[in-house]
């Protein structure tokens, strides 16, 4: 893994205020509401798929839906767990790199 220094856009100007007293408990800030319904509403996504699928495979075995269709509603849904997994490594692998970062 190669890491590249930060090159600021503009010089910081000479004196900057912090933002809170260092220490100070971080308080939750307003994206954090939407970062957390954007989560739950991927999470609600895949969750959805899968069901879709059972549906579909259901349907399939009582005789009111086709192969097909319950092929394809899979296929949908495992590419969905598959992406969802995809990123949850890559969270893991980029919080286990932020956690050996030195301070």
């Amino acid at each position: 893994m190669t890491v590249q220094p930060l090159v600021p856009d503009a010089p910081l100007p000479a004196a900057v205020p912090l933002a809170r007293p260092l220490g100070a408990p971080l308080e939750p800030a307003a994206h954090e509401d939407d970062f957390a319904r954007a989560l739950a509403s991927a999470v609600d996504g895949v969750a959805g798929s899968l069901r879709h699928a059972d549906g579909a495979e259901r349907a399939m075995v009582a005789g009111r839906g086709s192969i097909q269709a319950a092929a394809i509603a899979r296929a949908q849904a495992d590419a969905a767990v598959a992406v969802a997994a995809a990123v949850v490594d890559h969270v893991a692998r980029a919080l286990s790199s932020i956690s050996q970062m030195q301070v």
